[in-house]
């Protein structure tokens, strides 16, 4: 990302390409595409496609096309890099090859058009890009336009491409008229000059550049607190995220069919004025909203985006996330961003609790000599954060087998009485391959939890052994395969759902011993393979045997050979001396963090209940978890 000079706003747009399994995106490979407009969808697609460079060396060449005396965002000015140039129409010749696409984003107008010589001005701007396109001997073409070009509609009518509007136009439908001859101008070019041509009909977007004057106004006054004032009755109108619009334009250019039109808008994103709001108003605690017949409201209308749906696209960010973070991105104020109503406003407080859980288990470890390190997350958030990452919700420690068999053998007698060790062996009900420790009188209980009523469901922290492996390469490859099967087995008959493998041999095998075998044998299976070389003299790799990542293969058992202490919160807690490479192994880059728009906390609780411990805050001079 560094590489790119993004904000972290700008660094999830740019991602949006690299979000989507079924986007043919390597059908721009070694391509040149232009790109036109050079407002704040015209650099989202520039950043997206040469981040695909970095990331997949896609070899595409971008550029953006100007008009010689044109506007366009000055960020554009600040890209250094060789797959990527500004090119003025009066300086076509100078490119040295033929463009091979063509996105138009500068029909994407502000809310009102108002004039004959505005008018005339984006029809002379169309023919000109057309003749660019001519030059360049460019073959396809994408236009972004605004599905105004449908007028007004009758209440409660969404309309589809194929449509017709209702409405008569007139002098209020002057922006309508003009997307109509815009389409219009490239649909004839592209017969006259043989080329395709898809058009994209956007929602308004939702991003603190909108387009939309409305959007931008209604952003800027829930941001500074000022007070809302929208129209009582207006009519619906369909909104977009500008991710789901970068997503929407690409999937269009890569899947798309020829000579086609396609609505595009986010999910459960119709909503009237009042409406759109009174969630921006949720969003933002000093906003208020008055509704009034007097108040404002934005032109456009309902539309659904079944056609583009069809192409395998589908709506990522919905509009009320959207409209928080583009708040925060018109706060400008390099804070990092997160979704913070999770957990019922309860996250700051469960991270409180599992700081204490952390303690509780630094005192034990310590005082009977166990090393262990923070795992998963928790070692991720010391590094990059010094503390947790802002939207965890759960925190992980790490032990070699001998350690962690050590530990538990000393909970007995070191737990205290509100803490429970929820083990295989102590609840029956229970089938996680690693301990997780848990406070009695609580509840925090998980989608997958909450089907067990019988088990344990307090706030939690979990304990993992990092197990050894064969030092045969051959062998390793078996081990980890054999284990990682095995713990398939046992989730999947747990959770009563077929197991679904690699192939369908694989499938179909796995399905067959799910059934033939009761759960208690399949356990012992997995713990069997989980810890079967933990006796092995000089062993020289370990395996994530009871995480998540037990796929990733082996890595050097020297990387877990010495902790060092770092800053954590308000305390100091242990990670390996070689967090670097082991880091690597778990997350690549992994102080690339992830993006903006999927901050969200990772379990889907579907219980919360904090009991005494609402409100707790963890102190220095406690060791363990008091309220």
């Amino acid at each position: 990302m560094s590489e790119l000079l993004l904000n972290q706003f700008e660094q999830d747009r740019a991602l949006v390409a690299l979000r989507y399994k079924n986007l043919n995106i390597r059908k721009l490979f070694g391509k040149s595409v232009f790109i036109a407009g050079g407002g704040e969808l015209a650099f989202s697609l520039v950043s997206s496609l040469r981040m695909v460079n970095l990331k997949k060396q896609a070899g595409i060449a971008v550029f953006l096309l100007v008009e010689d005396n044109e506007s366009y965002d000055r960020r554009f000015d600040y890209i250094d890099s060789s797959d990527f140039s500004i090119v003025k129409y009066s300086s076509l010749n100078a490119v040295n090859k033929c463009g091979d696409i063509l996105i138009e984003t500068g029909f994407l107008l502000s809310d009102r058009v108002e004039g004959v010589d505005v008018f005339k001005n984006h029809i002379n701007r169309a023919n000109n890009i057309i003749s660019a396109v001519n030059a360049l001997k460019i073959k396809e073409t994408v236009l972004v336009s605004d599905a105004s070009i449908y007028g007004t509609l009758g209440k409660d009518f969404v309309i589809s491409e194929k449509e017709k509007t209702h409405s008569a136009f007139n002098s209020d439908s002057l922006k309508a008229m003009l997307i109509q001859s815009v389409e219009n101008l490239y649909f004839s070019a592209s017969h006259m000059y043989d080329f395709s041509i898809k058009a994209v009909r956007s929602g308004k977007i939702i991003s603190a550049n909108s387009s939309s004057d409305f959007v931008r106004n209604m952003l800027e006054s829930a941001v500074h607190g000022k007070s809302l004032n929208v129209k009582n009755r207006s009519p619906k109108v369909s909104y977009i995220s500008v991710n789901d619009l970068i997503s929407a334009v690409l999937f269009v250019l890569c899947n798309g069919e020829n000579n086609q039109v396609y609505n595009a808008c986010s999910d459960t994103s119709t909503v009237n004025s009042a409406e759109f709001s009174l969630t921006l108003s949720d969003s933002f605690d000093e906003c208020e909203v008055n509704i009034t017949s007097a108040g404002d409201s934005t032109d456009g209308c309902a539309i659904d985006c079944t056609r583009l749906k069809k192409l395998g696209w589908l709506s990522m960010v919905n509009y009320k996330d959207a409209l928080l973070i583009s708040g925060h991105e018109v706060m400008d104020d390099d804070s990092i961003f997160m979704f913070s109503d999770s957990y019922d406003g309860k996250l700051n407080d469960i991270q409180q609790i599992l700081l204490g859980f952390l303690l509780e288990v630094d005192r034990i470890c310590k005082k009977h000599n166990i090393k262990y390190f923070l795992g998963g997350g928790s070692l991720l958030g010391a590094v990059r954060h010094k503390g947790f990452i802002p939207w965890d919700d759960d925190a992980d420690v790490m032990m070699l087998r001998k350690d962690y068999d050590r530990f538990l053998s000393v909970l007995p007698s070191e737990l205290p009485n509100y803490l429970f060790a929820q083990t295989q062996k102590n609840e029956k009900d229970s089938h996680f391959p690693f301990t997780k420790l848990r406070i009695n009188d609580t509840l925090l209980s998980t989608e997958f939890t909450s089907r067990f009523p019988n088990i344990h469901n307090g706030i939690f922290l979990d304990v993992l052994a990092q197990d050894y492996t064969s030092n045969s390469a051959f062998l390793r490859k078996i081990h980890m395969k054999a284990t990682a099967s095995s713990r398939w087995l046992v989730l999947d008959k747990w959770r009563g759902t077929s197991v679904n493998a690699n192939s369908r041999f694989s499938s179909l095998c796995a399905n067959i011993l799910r059934k033939i075998f009761p759960l208690g044998f399949l356990q012992k299976v997995q713990n069997k393979l989980i810890s079967l070389h933990k006796n092995m003299k000089n062993p020289k790799y370990l395996f994530d045997s009871m995480g998540r990542n037990v796929s990733r293969g082996a890595f050097p058992a020297e990387w877990l050979d010495e902790a060092i202490w770092v800053d954590f919160e308000n305390a100091k807690l242990p990670i390996p001396k070689e967090y670097d490479k082991y880091l690597k192994y778990l997350y690549g880059d992994y102080m690339e963090m992830i993006p903006v728009s999927e901050r969200h906390v990772s379990h889907d609780i579907k219980q919360i209940d904090l009991g005494e411990y609402a409100g707790y805050v963890c102190k220095d001079s406690f060791a363990k978890l008091e309220k």
